[in-house]
């Protein structure tokens, strides 16, 4: 309820900054983390008590989780397959024991699509097959070893939150691309190559916006007392039936909104992204690769949640800033000109 104290690991991220802004909207009060040196300005309020953490090497994570209603669990190590186990597995079950201990209602988790690895089927809920996760089958996955060192993690980290599980209720998200509105409109930035090759595929977005609010609302629905005691709930977070779903979709969009001539693109067939592949991993599973699969969020749809904004809103958004930049620049001066 309003007014408890909520923990939100990795507070810093793309994920927890928008989290935490949500729920002093709705007055929570925060106890947030964050592995790194500085604490950002911005969040510098008395209703957010900043702790540093690292999650590969702090072992009493207890006084982290006491006094807390819930957590909202999304730290993760992304890039470092040295720190990955520490963080993601070891870590993560560090807290569930220290949230059971300590009476927490509410623990939701930040898993990923990347769990299911390259998919049998082109059709992926919460049933489909996943990575074997004590270690690596690189046909499972046609992705670079530290991705599929990631996925691997992540579902073992899914693991553990099952091994400890007792009075909390635990709630696992599995979200497909996380994006801002930055991110949207900073395809225009991809090089040549990767705008031809790669702009036909599928791009799996969910909008941030989405992903905290369904993580809040899932909190307090467990608050109020939806589901057993040491209850585990796994939920895939896509939109893959967004009616305009590919990169060259939003590309065209934005080219006709803003001018910027890097959104221009020409979308090759999809064979030719499926042979760079090939030639890149030099394997050829009998598998899809993530631009072919869909995820399955109709799951999520039974429990009565809807996105609060979508994927259509969240582009909208990201035109109206691009109309501004244009804006913006119609009225800044051409170096050298004379202003009347």
């Amino acid at each position: 309820m309003p007014g408890e104290t909520v923990l939100v690991t990795g507070a810093t991220g793309r994920i927890g900054r928008v989290v935490i802004a949500d729920l002093l909207e709705r007055g929570y009060r925060v106890r947030a983390t964050t592995s790194k040196p500085w604490i950002p300005s911005e969040a510098n309020t008395p209703s957010v008590d900043w702790h540093r953490v690292d999650f590969a090497a702090d072992t009493d994570l207890s006084a982290l989780v006491k006094g807390c209603s819930a957590v909202l669990h999304l730290a993760a190590e992304l890039g470092k397959k040295d720190r990955m186990a520490r963080v993601n597995i070891e870590a993560t079950g560090r807290l569930a024991q220290a949230a059971e201990q300590a009476g927490v209602a509410v623990f939701c988790y930040t898993s990923s699509v990347a769990v299911y690895g390259s998919g049998l089927s082109t059709l992926i809920d919460e049933n489909s097959p996943v990575l074997t996760f004590d270690r690596d089958v690189s046909s499972e996955y046609w992705a670079v070893d530290y991705v599929r060192e990631y996925g691997r993690t992540k579902l073992a980290g899914e693991l553990a939150l099952r091994r400890f599980a007792a009075k909390t209720r635990y709630v696992i998200f599995r979200p497909a691309v996380v994006v801002d509105l930055a991110q949207i409109i900073g395809i225009r930035d991809w090089n040549t190559s990767k705008r031809i090759l790669a702009s036909h595929r599928h791009a799996h977005h969910i909008y941030v916006g989405d992903v905290s609010d369904a993580l809040i609302w899932f909190m307090q629905r467990g608050l109020a007392g939806a589901g057993q005691a040491g209850s585990v709930e796994l939920y895939n977070l896509a939109e893959d039936d967004h009616p305009c779903p590919r990169h060259v979709d939003f590309m065209k969009r934005a080219f006709a909104v803003s001018g910027d001539r890097r959104y221009r693109t020409l979308a090759v067939p999809w064979i030719a992204d499926w042979l760079h592949d090939f030639l890149r991993f030099r394997s050829l599973p009998l598998r899809n690769p993530l631009w072919r699969m869909r995820f399955s969020n109709e799951r999520l749809k039974a429990t009565g949640y809807r996105f609060r904004f979508g994927m259509a809103k969240a582009e909208e958004l990201a035109f109206a800033k691009l109309k501004e930049e244009v804006q913006a620049q119609r009225r800044t001066p051409v170096v050298g000109e004379t202003l009347a």
